[in-house]
């Protein structure tokens, strides 16, 4: 999956209608709440921002760990998505450890949600 896909599948799991669009040159992706028609459309990009990840992880029910050398999203139905440091680049940030940790986070929440919006759809804790 690349970028967009992974913010379409993780859309989907949090219940969200998703479209993409494209501004310029670049493609992106907007969400809006499902069901309400007259809602604004916004960017939504959990890989890059850390509040976007952080509403994700709360639409599509995410536990997220911290721990000494990785951090873990784990869903409930078996998708689990565990991101050390070593898998991210670090010679590319400059403040290692929290940008580290950071990105490691919008990271692991994001795969999460997709395989979880890829697999099992919106409202997967019903199903369950």
């Amino acid at each position: 999956m690349n970028e967009l896909d992974i913010a379409q599948y993780a859309a989907r799991a949090a219940n969200w209608e998703s479209r993409r669009y494209f501004v310029r040159e670049l493609e992106v992706v907007h969400v809006r709440p499902r069901h309400v028609a007259d809602a604004p459309w916004r960017l939504f990009a959990p890989l890059q921002s850390d509040s976007d990840a952080a509403e994700l992880a709360a639409a599509a029910r995410i536990d997220v760990s911290h721990h000494d050398e990785y951090v873990a999203a784990i869903a409930g139905v078996g998708s689990m998505r565990i991101f050390t440091h070593d898998d991210i680049d670090v010679d590319r940030l400059s403040d290692w450890d929290c940008a580290e940790r950071c990105r490691a986070m919008r990271r692991a929440i994001s795969e999460c949600a997709a395989f979880i919006g890829r697999d099992l759809g919106p409202l997967w804790w019903r199903k369950a």
